[in-house]
């Protein structure tokens, strides 16, 4: 309640504070949170294992192994923070009651003697701390050996993983809305329960027992012919468990998870090793799982190898997958969490700027709660991959190899996306949750729209994507140099060429090759997929004499499109930036104009390619001592610009914002 003369800062023309605002004239405090920010903050870790055998008779023996590691992790807050408007608070089934300070008309605090009033305002001495402690511990025995012309080992796996989450001085609703029934700010920010430390625990819990034996039978052309089979059960088990105050919605502005269930899962492989000739062999390979609520299911794998000669051989593979969704997605409960930035079409006009009437320039980039939600429909991704390749050694110092592939997912387990719920809110209605009263829906020629009311909450369950089919080469050469007294030179270029990248949100619709660019702008029916740019790779190369070794790397990353193509099936008549000023030549309203320059700067529309080198030297010449320094981004090469990442500025998916930076290490290796 008081500021110190220091932080007192009186709002006028320096603020562009108008004369006719309210806040013209009046002091405030200006209170820096930056205080409270950290570039790195405190850790303590611990970490314990022992590994052990013992040998039980000339072919069997035992092992064992056990595992304990801790961390813990601090993190500074500023002072709490109680604001003017609604803020949305939750219980462990979903939304609770949200609470806006509202001081009635003759609260002591209230300075308008014929109107309500709301306030503002920071606590500082209740710094808003949080703690996050993680502890595993792991313990495993087995037996393995040879017998009747096997190799086999059988093992018991316990894995359990612990988490606590420490938040310090949230507020208390039920003593806060004393300030909404008479009670003083001085009276309520002395009393003792207006803040309370909340702490939310988490386990994850794995037994598991498995089985596996190879041998060797029968002769082919090849060889004999190789097998290897082996069966696993395991029971899964989480718990997400709230603090109780936050469970029975006691707690302002802070989300939590529910979740608290078990599994038991059952498999078996089978792999078949077939040389059939010399110079030609073949692989076949099986996999059979089964999950509770979920028939049976068994994926394929082949794969051949032919060695043409020393210098050239082809490989090619055929797979199928299967995925079952994680326990998390299945069980009852689920995540909360808050959405900033929302279009709601509902209320806003598609240039994402406009309120429609009787909507509010909030509408435009809401804010609302969001939930998380299991999904007991839920079926298992599936997938199908084929692969070619060669091998090329044109000499003993020079391999090529190239690899082709194709691989399609179907039925892929995503969170539902809060753009694609907003746009299929007719079709999915249960998903939205809007303010019923009339009195704030949407008017369409003066006549009030039914079910238009402000956006409060979205629900964002697991869902099956339809399809996601990626194209692409891999390539490698690698050159190996003997320069005699001058020391040995090898080489190695890596490359990934991404030929097409296909993604359907749902089954049937139109998929668009969206390689080298931002799906979700290139094809603006989508919500979701990684950028990708159609190239990546790298060059490294090391030089070694004697105790001396240098070596050198470039590393590439391709450019990514920020154009706008088509909306699904529906091709725009030219292609459009998605950033900068817009254009009458625009094929529809909504282009990004946060950054209004953006095309003066990046003519092209893209986030630019990136290429970074690196240099490192080692000096082994002392004994059982290695000395090391490594350079990273020699020349300090920043990452590329990337307008949809606000904060940081760079896209943290491709790149990262190290700079140069170097690294000295030592090795020492004991007798």
């Amino acid at each position: 309640m008081s500021c110190p003369d220091s932080q007192k800062l009186t709002l006028g023309a320096r603020e562009a504070i108008l004369p006719t605002s309210i806040l013209f004239g009046r002091t405030i405090c200006n209170y820096n949170a930056d205080l409270y920010s950290e570039a790195q903050g405190e850790a303590t870790d611990l970490s314990v294992m022992g590994v052990g055998s013992l040998k039980i008779t000339e072919n069997v023996s035992a092992f064992a192994e056990v595992a304990y590691t801790k961390s813990e992790r601090p993190y500074t807050g500023a002072g709490a923070t109680l604001g003017t408007g609604q803020t949305t608070n939750f219980n462990s089934s979903g939304i609770a009651d949200p609470f806006q300070i509202i001081l009635p008309i003759g609260h002591p605090d209230n300075p308008f003697p014929t109107a309500r009033a709301s306030v503002s305002v920071r606590l500082e001495d209740k710094l808003r701390t949080q703690t996050t402690t993680n502890e595993n511990a792991r313990a495993m025995a087995g037996l393995k050996g040879s017998n009747y012309g096997f190799d086999w080992e059988t093992a018991v796996l316990w894995n359990r993983s612990e988490r606590l989450q420490e938040y310090d001085n949230f507020f208390y609703i039920p003593t806060l809305k004393k300030i909404n029934t008479g009670t003083s700010m001085a009276t309520l920010f002395k009393d003792p329960t207006l803040t309370k430390d909340v702490k939310n625990k988490g386990s994850a819990e794995i037994m598991q027992w498995d089985a596996k034996a190879t041998t060797e039978f029968g002769k082919l052309g090849g060889g004999a012919i190789g097998l290897a089979t082996g069966v696993e059960f395991r029971e899964e088990r989480i718990v997400l468990a709230p603090d109780a105050d936050l469970a029975a919605g006691n707690i302002l502005g802070l989300a939590n998870s529910v979740i608290d269930g078990s599994r038991k899962v059952s498999s078996a492989f089978i792999e078949l090793r077939t040389p059939f000739l010399k110079n030609f062999e073949m692989d076949f390979a099986g996999r059979f799982d089964k999950y509770p609520g979920i028939k049976a299911n068994f994926v394929p794998k082949v794969g051949a190898k032919w060695n043409v000669n020393d210098s050239l051989s082809f490989r090619s593979t055929y797979a199928e997958g299967f995925r079952a969704p994680a326990l998390v997605q299945v069980l009852p409960g689920g995540s909360q969490f808050f959405l900033s930035g929302l279009w709601d079409p509902k209320r806003c006009e598609d240039d994402e700027q406009t309120p429609k009437p009787n909507a509010t320039a909030a509408d435009c980039s809401k804010s609302a709660s969001g939930t998380g939600g299991a999904n007991p429909d839920l079926k298992p991704e599936t997938a199908k991959s084929y692969s070619f390749g060669l091998i090329f050694s044109p000499t003993r110092n020079f391999d090529v190899l190239v690899d082709w592939y194709k691989i399609r997912k179907e039925g892929e387990v995503m969170l539902g996306s809060e753009f694609q719920a907003l746009k299929d809110e007719d079709r999915f209605p249960q998903n939205i949750i809007r303010d019923p009263n009339p009195v704030n829906w949407v008017t369409k020629d003066g006549v009030p729209v039914p079910g238009t009311g402000p956006l409060l909450s979205v629900k964002l369950p697991w869902i099956n994507q339809g399809a996601t089919e990626v194209t692409g080469l891999d390539v490698e050469m690698r050159m190996r140099n003997n320069l005699g007294t001058w020391g040995n030179l090898s080489s190695t270029f890596r490359g990934s060429y991404q030929i097409s990248y296909k993604i359907a949100q749902v089954l049937g619709d139109v998929e668009n090759n969206v390689a080298g660019k931002r799906p979700g702008l290139y094809d603006w029916n989508l919500s979701s997929g990684p950028d990708t740019p159609r190239f990546k790779g790298g060059l490294s190369t090391n030089w070694s004499q004697g105790p001396h070794s240098v070596s050198g790397s470039i590393a590439y990353v391709g450019s990514v499109s920020l154009m706008r193509n088509r909306d699904a099936g529906t091709i725009y008549p030219a292609e459009f930036c998605h950033y900068g000023t817009r254009k009458a030549t625009d094929a529809v309203p909504n282009r990004n104009t946060s950054n209004p320059r953006f095309e003066e700067f990046e003519e092209s529309c893209k986030v630019p390619d990136w290429t970074t080198v690196g240099l490192g030297y080692t000096y082994t010449g002392f004994k059982n001592l290695g000395l090391s320094i490594n350079i990273a981004n020699i020349f300090d090469s920043k990452a590329p610009y990337d307008p949809a990442y606000a904060t940081s500025g760079y896209n943290t998916g491709l790149h990262n914002n190290r700079g140069r930076y170097f690294t000295l290490s030592a090795n020492y290796k004991f007798n």
